[in-house]
């Protein structure tokens, strides 16, 4: 079995606590791991792989906050046409992040939404993003509000 296969076994299975050893010693596998499984099109597996990352924040995020900062600005960056790709996730990933650890990473919160507003692709993750970040706290997204309650409209 390969890691990937590994990792996306672990994560199907939802055994973060395992995953949890196997980031503290690969950091980066596992990040890369996650995030492709973060793009899959079987939405519950996507889920689970966006759920892990809430999970890593809320577990290793107070130790190593400039790492989850990269993690952040990566997909910031693959969010921005710019970066030569659509990183679809982005929204999701960042607001699990957010949503486990507000008070390191609350400025996040208002340039996701920002940069996904801007772009149609981003706003159905972003919804959910916010959703995750508002049952955490909702002044993570309370500046946005009026146009993130006319775009829920629009999609329900």
């Amino acid at each position: 079995m390969t890691q990937k296969e590994r990792i996306y076994q672990l994560l199907a299975k939802e055994a973060f606590d395992q995953l949890l050893v196997l980031f503290d010693q690969k950091p980066n596998m596992i990040r890369k791991y996650a995030t492709m499984a973060a793009y899959h099109l079987d939405e519950g597996f996507r889920k689970k792989s966006i759920d892990f990352f809430g999970y890593l924040s809320e577990k290793r995020a107070v130790a190593q906050p400039e790492y989850f900062r990269e993690i952040m600005r990566r997909h910031l960056w693959g969010m921005n046409e710019e970066s030569g790709n659509i990183d679809w996730s982005a929204p999701e990933i960042i607001g699990a992040i957010v949503a486990a650890q507000p008070d390191l990473f609350k400025e996040f919160a208002p340039i996701m939404i920002e940069a996904a507003l801007c772009e149609p692709v981003f706003h159905q993750g972003m919804l959910k993003a916010v959703e995750r970040m508002a049952a955490k706290d909702e002044r993570l997204i309370e500046y946005h509000l009026p146009r993130l309650k006319e775009l829920k409209q629009r999609w329900h």
